[in-house]
């Protein structure tokens, strides 16, 4: 029988033994439990997560990048050792490799871990990031504002990827403008190359004037191109502002640093880049408005000033000046005019005063003369100083001035003085004697 026919007719029998996915899953748990039941991996931990049950779960990858593990400790050990799994550090780990049946894929049950050092990819990002520091493509200062109004914002990132969808989106909600897409792989080898070409390309398109540049969310191994020294160059130097959208709001990449503003996602850089056209036409609503009432306010105050100009011009214009000058002038022609006749009156008014003046001296002088007698002899009829002459005297006290009337005024040693026609007289009063009425003997002085 010919061999082929016997491997035919034995084929039913061995399709009767076919094990199942769990069978075959089971043997490889125990082969690999078996094989590798203790064993020590000295690798980077690129990405971690923390269960609430208290189990981490993490990868471990070789430095060069191109060989991963995942691994998993479980929340007893986790106590002692989780502080230590973070990403970026380098670790021994020490487990067994297991399966895990459900899924048909092998993993590392760690136990225990030691650290190897700070890990090779943090260290290099963290040399990187000192020298481009200190050539001051970070620096605050270097930042540019975003335009306003853009009319144009390029984008670079993958045509493919879900962040161009959403910066799309986002600016045809807010406010449409033009978007110019530069694709650019975002993440694997070749994608930093790519990035800084796209870059370049959109740098020599005048019509744009912010760009986004960016991806949405991955891994740490994900975001190494938004890491690399010529995307970082690439940002610091293009000629428009720059915003990076790295959609990982937990990772901050050299590019975030080196950009004019930082977007946790696509969204945001979205927003960033454009205004929202509701809120653009209310603040210009306010301008427009404080505008007009500026113009109002400064309109009055030049009505004002021209009305106090042009005053001030109507009170210099010659021809005013002539007119006011003219009515003067006739003014002056009618007084002048009038002057003759009131010359006239006025001479005949000097003549009438004049023939009196001359008719006044003669029998009015004489009048005069005799009223001035009479008046003259009366007034000697009526004063004190006639009475003298004639012999009397006037009797007053020295100390208040009172004329003495009756010799009970000034008792018995008062001091009196007594004013004759020429003279006077101080004495003191020794007696008084009688004080009768018409008694004219009753003062006796010394």
């Amino acid at each position: 029988m010919h061999p082929a026919m016997r491997a035919d007719a034995s084929a039913p029998n061995e399709a009767e033994n076919a094990l199942t996915v769990a069978q075959v899953n089971r043997r490889a748990r125990t082969l690999l439990e078996d094989r590798f039941a203790a064993v020590w991996i000295e690798a980077e931990v690129s990405e971690t997560t923390r269960a609430r049950s208290g189990h981490v779960y993490f990868t471990l990858a070789d430095p060069d990048g191109k060989a991963q593990i995942g691994a998993v400790m479980w929340s007893g050990p986790a106590l002692r050792y989780g502080s230590r799994i973070s990403k970026g550090a380098l670790l021994r780990c020490h487990g067994r490799v297991t399966v895990y049946e459900a899924q048909g894929r092998y993993q590392l049950s760690v136990d225990r871990v030691a650290e190897a050092g700070a890990g090779i990819r943090a260290r290099k990002l963290a040399e990187l990031r000192e020298r481009l520091a200190a050539e001051g493509l970070f620096a605050p200062e270097r930042k540019r504002p975003l335009p306003p109004v853009p009319r144009c914002v390029g984008v670079v990132t993958s045509r493919d990827g879900a962040a161009i969808r959403d910066i799309v989106e986002v600016v045809s909600r807010r406010f449409p403008v033009r978007l110019l897409l530069a694709h650019a792989q975002v993440q694997g080898a070749g994608a930093a190359a790519s990035i800084a070409t796209a870059l370049a390309l959109l740098a020599r398109v005048p019509e744009v004037e912010v760009v986004i540049v960016g991806r949405g969310g991955g891994s740490a191994e994900d975001l190494d191109a938004f890491n690399a020294e010529e995307v970082v160059r690439a940002v610091a130097a293009h000629p428009v502002p720059v915003i990076s959208a790295v959609g990982h709001e937990v990772d901050i990449t050299l590019c975030d640093l080196a950009a004019d503003r930082r977007a946790a996602t696509p969204s945001e850089a979205g927003e960033l880049a454009v205004p929202e056209l509701e809120a653009l036409a209310a603040r210009l609503d306010d301008r427009r408005r404080a505008l007009g009432n500026a113009l109002g306010r400064q309109l009055g105050r030049s009505r004002e000033r021209l009305a106090v100009a042009s005053g001030r011009l109507g009170a210099r214009d010659p021809r005013v000046r002539l007119r006011a000058g003219l009515d003067r002038l006739v003014r002056a022609r009618v007084i002048l005019a009038r002057w003759p006749a009131r010359v006239e009156r006025s001479r005949a008014a000097l003549r009438t005063i004049e023939a009196s003046l001359r008719r006044w001296p003669g029998p009015a002088l004489e009048r005069s003369r005799g009223d001035l007698g009479r008046l003259a002899a009366e007034l000697n009829a009526l004063s004190p100083l006639g009475s003298l002459a004639r012999g009397y005297a006037v009797a007053r006290r020295l100390d208040d001035g009172r004329v003495l009337r009756r010799a009970a005024e000034a008792p018995a040693g008062t001091d009196i003085e007594v004013l004759l026609a020429q003279g006077r007289l101080e004495c003191t009063v020794e007696r008084i004697t009688g004080d009768e009425e018409g008694d004219v003997d009753g003062l006796h002085a010394k």
